[in-house]
């Protein structure tokens, strides 16, 4: 659990790049100044600067271009982003022209200026090693060799453009023979970086021993190119096969009339990591199934980790093929009234269609996250030796928080353990039973709800309406279940899927938006009171059937997630420690460098 929350607070590393035009247009503007400041420095005239902005501008273009056409196989290496790409290496080269012009106008010493230039073009490239080698090829040298091809092209314009004007060839000369040992330095920049990138390259963990570099790749080609092949096929390699139950209870009339059938799915599949990866957006995958399949369902979050996030794509669709041959365990036409207990932050609710039981189990309103495996095993054990046949376990994932604490765990057995004694004694009943989803009704939603959207069920049992909410997201705003309850009446709980189609997409400290972070109470008040008459509207007398797809899928593992873990804690360590020497070194060299020249 605690590798799955550092797993999640990586994603507030990660940003967006601005539009195509703001990027053309900031790219351009650092990519001129190198040049213009070459002007000012040669006191060229006008004429003279115009025509070499030109050429530069053009080489600045057609770098470019030829980026974009070696890296054709990279769907995410758009002209875009190779334009975004360009804005730090270019702007560190003008500043450090800048430098060195403001050095020059002190001392009327050219050779600091030819040396700042210089260095600015080896910063340049060095910057563009880190960003090419770690981003886009899996051989460094590779990345290396491309990340000398804009700016060597850009540097050879200077003297081409206004030869002894902008960029004299005679001065350069001096500076390569008079001050050879000051411009040779300039050369081990690029080197350091290279062996900076070459020492994150080795830092693998126990289990996945690849390169995290290659690991990073992955999982920007799933994330920004929504295209997960690479990552999911390493997981794959790593991952285990793992027992995972899925339990469904279907609705229907005492004739089965198949546009009545009504669904409640709760599967032990978490759906992460993040979309398109895995079982992320698995709930409305299932929603999606069951809607082909004649089932107006309701997608639950049953009790279970990242550790059970489904390997890949392709073990999602063998899950979802197989959930065509559920088998049937339990059926019948009675229910008890749905009975709550709450102990200390724990609380239980749950009825009993005949000898199973369905339990919601929640914190709210105190935070909360996934709960573990042993509190889904201690209440089926629980729930067998009192004489149910099974239990089904909702967890509502409902209050945004922690994984729940040793004591909560507890107290949410011992509740589930004390509702499993008032349900099983009880006496059960015939039941109406509505359905709505927002889905349907073409309801508009925001970002902070997925694409299986809200829906309800509504149980009429002895005269009264018993609502259970269904919204696809993962979890809900600290208080905002709370205020949403207090507006509507009927409801027992507003529970979530704990889709992660939306995570990685926020860029804040938990890499995602709760439900509650973007919909008002008002708002969602006003679309589960519209939910209510409709499922109202659709009450049918109604038989179950409890059926159950019990088979075994490639999972992450517990051990995979751990290792992921420490082997992006190590890669993040190394990466800071080295990052801060090489910055240092890289200062040092400047300091030499003038100095050498001076």
């Amino acid at each position: 659990m605690e590798s799955t929350f550092k797993l999640q607070r990586k994603f507030r590393l990660l940003f967006t790049l601005p539009s195509f035009f703001v990027s053309l247009v900031i790219a351009s503007a650092t990519s001129l100044s190198i040049i213009l400041i070459q002007g000012i420095f040669s006191n060229a005239i006008m004429s003279q600067r115009y025509e070499a902005t030109a050429i530069f501008f053009a080489a600045f273009l057609f770098s470019i271009i030829l980026e974009r056409l070696i890296l054709l196989r990279h769907a995410f290496a758009s002209v875009r982003r190779l334009l975004a790409m360009s804005i730090v290496p270019n702007t560190s080269w003008a500043i450090l022209s800048a430098f060195g012009l403001y050095q020059y106008s002190i001392s009327q010493e050219p050779q600091i200026f030819y040396l700042m230039v210089i260095m600015g073009l080896s910063t340049a490239i060095s910057i563009r090693i880190i960003i090419l080698g770690s981003v886009f090829f899996n051989r460094i040298s590779v990345g290396t060799l491309v990340s000398f091809i804009q700016p060597m092209l850009l540097f050879a314009i200077i003297p081409f453009a206004q030869t002894g004007v902008l960029f004299p060839i005679e001065q350069f000369s001096l500076l390569l023979t008079e001050e050879a040992l000051a411009f040779s330095l300039t050369m081990v920049i690029p080197i350091i970086c290279v062996g900076y990138l070459i020492l994150l390259s080795k830092t693998g963990g126990r289990i996945i021993k690849n390169s995290p570099l290659v690991i990073f790749q992955g999982f920007l080609q799933a994330w920004v190119a929504e295209r997960p092949k690479v990552i999911e096929e390493l997981i794959e390699t790593f991952s285990l096969e793992k027992e995972i139950v899925t339990s469904v209870i279907e609705f229907s009339d005492e004739k089965d009339t198949p546009t009545k059938r009504r669904a409640i799915i709760v599967p032990e599949v978490h759906p992460g990591p993040f979309y398109p990866i895995g079982s992320s957006n698995l709930p409305f995958e299932l929603w999606r199934w069951s809607d082909r399949n004649n089932l107006k369902s309701l997608v639950f979050h049953g009790i279970s980790g990242h550790e059970h996030n489904l390997a890949s794509k392709a073990v999602v669709d063998t899950y979802l093929t197989e959930m065509n041959n559920l088998q049937s365990i339990s059926d019948g036409s009675t229910c008890t009234e749905p009975k709550s207990r709450s102990i200390g932050r724990a609380t239980v609710s749950g009825l009993a269609f005949g000898d199973y039981a369905m339990l919601i189990l929640t914190l709210a309103p105190y935070g909360m996250e996934d709960f573990p495996i042993f509190v889904r095993e201690e209440i089926n054990k629980a729930a067998e030796s009192i004489g149910f046949n099974g239990s089904i376990l909702i967890d509502a994932h409902n209050s945004i928080g922690v994984t729940p604490v040793r004591e909560d765990c507890e107290d949410i057995i011992q509740a589930a353990k004390d509702i499993l004694r008032k349900i099983r004694f009880n006496t059960q009943m015939t039941f109406k039973m509505g359905y709505s989803h927002s889905n349907i009704l073409g309801i508009k939603l925001k970002e902070d709800v997925g694409p299986a959207g809200i829906g309800m069920v509504l149980f009429e049992i002895n005269n009264k309406m018993h609502g259970i909410v269904s919204v696809d997201a993962n979890n809900v705003a600290l208080g905002f279940r709370d205020e949403v309850l207090s507006e509507i009446d009927d409801v027992i709980d507003i529970c979530t899927t704990d889709t992660h189609f939306n995570a990685a997409k926020v860029m804040n400290s938990i890499g995602y938006t709760p439900f509650g972070g973007e919909s008002s109470v008002k708002e969602i008040s006003k679309v589960i009171k519209t939910l209510r008459i409709e499922a109202e509207k659709s009450m049918i007398k109604s038989n179950f059937v409890v059926k159950r797809n019990k088979n075994s899928y490639k999972v992450f593992g517990a051990a995979l997630l751990d290792d992921y873990s420490v082997g992006l804690d190590r890669l993040f360590n190394i990466a800071k420690i080295g990052g801060v020497s090489t910055f240092l070194v890289i200062l040092a060299v400047y300091a030499l460098g003038i100095t050498l020249v001076k």
